[in-house]
């Protein structure tokens, strides 16, 4: 077994650094500097934009899918916006997120199918690097009690599996597969990522310490719908030609 203390939170001033933050903001740079490596240049000012509305809509969408699993924290409104405290729900930032990108693109009339396919495999990336941060936080995400080499003591409690650990590597190598297979077959990386987003989380969830074990069933079904929707994406159509950008990019 292995004993592990998490990082000490780090106060610079008013402002108060931790790695379940840190992390979060190096894997939304990891996948916007990726995603500008995916697209035609004539586009890479939309990106820039996006950065910043992606970051707000993944913030919102993860934290308020936490209070609707934590209502009473309704009863202190205050605490719901002390996201430095920990309480951000993956699914909830994936959702915020896309509704950010979906409104953006639709609002400036740009190729949706050339911008979803290029940031599937960066997003994906990127969220497994913060998933990085989940784990060295070590608060409220524990895995389930093992006898495995590798397990991790924390404090007083019995060894566990480090899962975000698990998810963090699971997405990384997900994303670079979803990129490569995207390219060498001709088909949609982001349907590849989507895919390979629901099926990392979906079997990694059985190694995850849920509290009441429904919550577990939830989120296998949500995986489960990731998983379907991106073999129909990949199904429907072939990798958008990044060639050729249209009159309307800027």
């Amino acid at each position: 077994m292995i004993h592990f203390t998490p990082p000490p939170e780090v106060h610079l001033g008013p402002v108060t650094l931790n790695c379940h933050g840190t992390f979060f903001l190096l894997g939304a740079v990891t996948a916007w500097v990726w995603t500008r490596a995916r697209v035609p240049r004539e586009y890479h000012v939309h990106l820039d934009n996006l950065a910043s509305w992606l970051t707000l809509g993944g913030i919102v969408g993860a934290r308020a899918f936490y209070v609707l699993l934590n209502p009473s924290m309704l009863l202190d409104p205050l605490s719901v916006l002390a996201i430095w405290e920990g309480g951000l729900v993956s699914y909830g930032g994936f959702f915020g997120a896309l509704a950010a990108w979906w409104l953006y693109l639709r609002w400036n009339n740009l190729p949706r199918e050339l911008f979803n396919d290029a940031v599937g495999p960066p997003a994906l990336a990127g969220w497994g690097v913060g998933r990085i941060g989940c784990f060295l936080n070590w608060w409220n995400e524990y895995g389930t009690v093992t006898a495995v080499p590798w397990g991790l003591v924390v404090g007083s409690d019995p060894p566990r599996h480090p899962v975000m650990l698990y998810l963090a590597i699971g997405h990384i190598l997900a994303a670079l597969t979803a990129a490569r297979l995207g390219r060498r077959w001709g088909v949609r990386a982001d349907g590849l990522a989507l895919m390979g987003y629901g099926l990392t989380r979906f079997t990694l969830d059985f190694w995850r310490d849920y509290d009441p074990v429904s919550l577990r069933l939830g989120s296998q079904a949500l995986a489960g719908v990731f998983l379907v929707a991106g073999l129909f994406l990949v199904m429907k159509g072939r990798m958008p030609d990044r060639s050729a950008p249209s009159p309307s990019a800027e």
